[in-house]
């Protein structure tokens, strides 16, 4: 699977499934203002990894709205660049 895109509110959710050995899964997003990184990427997994690569896909996709939703080192985007 390619990268995902998911949009929430003013930002965007990059998301990028990584494989692991013996077919398991991590994933790695990096959110986004007006296409300007404002957290870089980040891996969701452990060394075990996922089962497969949609559940490591939504994990990466569930811990970046919970750090948007959280504040997490992001910036509140401003009204005016």
């Amino acid at each position: 699977m390619a990268e995902q895109l998911f949009l929430y509110g003013v930002y965007s959710i990059h998301v990028r499934p990584l494989e692991l050995n013996g077919a398991r899964w991590d994933a790695e997003y990096e959110i986004r203002h007006r296409e300007k990184a404002v957290k870089s990427w980040t891996t969701v997994g452990s060394d075990d990894g996922y089962t497969d690569e949609a559940e490591a896909i939504a994990a990466a996709h569930h811990q970046a709205v919970d750090d948007i939703e959280h504040g997490a080192g992001i910036p509140e985007p401003r009204a005016f660049p």
